[in-house]
């Protein structure tokens, strides 16, 4: 009998139950790099504390984030097939 809770012992937990749509989204508009650079240390020090905020599909001119950051679900799901 394998004990599954040994057998993954220390990998990284992960979620991958389907995330609900955005209720609201909000854009926001920014000059310059400058001020985007700005803006984002901002959030990542007050909101975010600290965690990355834009991540996932960026582009160079679109960038997305969750308020609060949110879990990221894994494309990959895990099926025992060791059970009976």
């Amino acid at each position: 009998m394998n004990n599954w809770e040994e057998h993954y012992k220390e990998l990284p937990e992960y979620n991958n139950k389907k995330q609900d749509e955005p209720f609201i989204i909000a854009k926001f508009k920014f000059k310059n790099q400058k001020d985007f650079d700005e803006f984002n240390e901002l959030l990542k020090k007050y909101v975010y504390k600290t965690n990355k905020v834009f991540d996932g599909k960026q582009t160079k001119t679109e960038k997305q984030a969750w308020y609060p950051l949110k879990e990221k679900a894994s494309k990959y799901l895990f099926i025992d097939t060791n059970e009976a």
